[in-house]
């Protein structure tokens, strides 16, 4: 199955399919929206299976196309689009497949990459629309709960514990142990760690396979890939620092995301404690302060505070 489309360049026709992993169509469109190329039209229709959405052969704007795209994912390999863009005023045709960039060739058998075709990427701000998509996604961390109460005895949720671990690289921050490191980065690695339970939820670290993270970082990076570029350029730069855990930053992020668990619990009714919980209290992210004195400064006095509170339970 095969697209032509005509325009004073010649008639381009798919040649090959390439796309790396965690963007797909809405990226295409966004870079379709931002180069020279004005955006006319996406065509989508469905070659496989049945159409519950009855959104076969229908045309969407390029906005409607990236509101609905969500559902039509579920389509999986049988969904199929054509993207109507006009460049130099002549409309030039693209067809691709979910999940897959398309790499062009003329009718002189010469191949056209895909930003040869739209221009680089143009910079532009976030919209308000884009901000408030973004918010929606991170408002579920207010609604997402971790395996872990409160001092008052209800479950903490995710953005409390993203929040206090926030605060708690901001009180760093005046310290001389750290005034070589960048706080202000690790601030905002703390904030966004766990944007991928907004998808997933929370998933308690002794209960946590592989495949779990797996589906977190792939949920993750498909939200991601659909921010804005800016934004979606520093989310994707944190989280490969964080997962790397190289830099000073990304080690103060992870002792602090670990301790603030230890903390949380120690603030919990013990009866709310499973058995297997007062060995990971004495143990979980002991690892993660070696480096950094002050860190094993802290994590020993909440230590006391574990053993006493053990002591007091009994």
């Amino acid at each position: 199955m095969k697209k032509t489309g005509v325009s004073k360049s010649g008639v381009f026709t798919i040649k090959e399919y390439e796309m790396e992993e965690n963007q797909g169509i809405p990226e295409l469109i966004r870079r379709l929206e931002a180069g020279p190329g004005e955006v006319q039209e996406v065509i989508s229709y469905v070659f496989e299976g049945d159409d519950p959405l009855q959104i076969d052969a229908k045309s969407f704007s390029a906005e409607e196309f990236l509101k609905i795209y969500p559902q039509m994912k579920s389509y999986g390999s049988g969904l199929a689009f054509d993207v109507v863009i006009r460049t130099e005023g002549q409309p030039v045709t693209v067809e691709l497949t979910q999940g897959q960039q398309v790499v062009c060739t003329n009718s002189l058998d010469k191949e056209i990459e895909l930003e040869d075709l739209l221009g680089p990427e143009k910079p532009r701000e976030m919209s308000p629309r884009e901000l408030l998509d973004i918010l929606a996604v991170a408002e579920r961390l207010k609604c997402n709960t971790r395996h872990c109460d409160t001092s008052s005895g209800r479950r903490e949720s995710v953005a409390e514990h993203s929040w206090r671990a926030a605060l708690m690289a901001m009180l760093l921050s005046g310290l001389e142990e750290f005034s070589s490191c960048d706080m202000n980065r690790v601030i905002r690695m703390c904030l966004i760690h766990d944007l991928g339970e907004a998808f997933t939820g929370d998933i308690p670290t002794f209960q946590k396979t592989s495949e779990d993270t797996e589906k977190e970082l792939s949920e993750l990076g498909g939200g991601v890939s659909r921010f804005p570029a800016a934004q979606r350029e520093e989310f994707q730069s944190l989280y490969a620092e964080m997962e790397a855990l190289r830099t000073p930053e990304a080690k103060v992020y992870k002792a602090i995301d670990k301790i603030e668990a230890v903390i949380q619990h120690n603030e919990s009714d013990i009866h709310s404690w499973l058995p297997l919980e007062y060995d990971l209290q004495r143990t979980y992210g002991q690892e993660e302060v070696q480096f950094s004195p002050w860190l094993r400064a802290l994590r020993e006095l909440v230590d006391e505070w574990t053993e006493e509170k053990i002591e007091a339970g009994k």
